[in-house]
């Protein structure tokens, strides 16, 4: 009897450990699942564009929309942003008019042209009037909306 209790005991304690060592595997196999599955997520997020010297792009770079955050418009000739559906960038912002901004080619440079939008448009924190050059790095802002130049 006493033989008896002794093997039941000492199963039970065998058993405790074991469970207590499988809990911390799968512990450690979700934390390394985790760990790539969020490297991969951060790759993603700073993947580089592939932009020909025939191209531009337009950064989202704040926004009121979490989904726009990060954006690239590649663009090579001209490119219309607005509150509109038909526009090449579709801004939901009621601040953004119908057809806002464009900016196209002229003379191998870009020159952005706000089209008598209500809420101007910006580059570099100054209201464009007529036409602007842009140049890489210019901050564009269209209502809450703001795009970083590159070239």
């Amino acid at each position: 009897m006493q033989g008896t209790a002794t093997v039941v005991k000492l199963l039970g304690i065998v058993l405790q450990y074991g469970l207590l060592i499988l809990l911390l595997y799968f512990v450690y196999r979700l934390m390394r699942f985790m760990q790539n599955d969020s490297r991969q997520t951060r790759e993603d997020i700073y993947a580089v564009t592939e932009i020909s010297n025939e191209e531009a792009v337009l950064t989202v770079i704040e926004a009121s929309d979490p989904d726009m955050l990060g954006q690239r418009f590649a663009f090579s000739d001209e490119i219309m942003i607005g509150r509109g559906g038909d526009n090449d960038i579709v801004l939901n912002d009621s601040f953004a008019s119908h057809h806002h901004a464009r900016i196209a080619l002229l003379n191998n440079l870009y020159v952005i042209e706000d089209m008598g939008s209500v809420n101007k448009t910006y580059v570099n924190g100054q209201p464009v009037s007529g036409g602007q050059y842009l140049q890489s790095g210019d901050i564009i802002t269209i209502g809450s909306v703001s795009f970083q130049f590159g070239r």
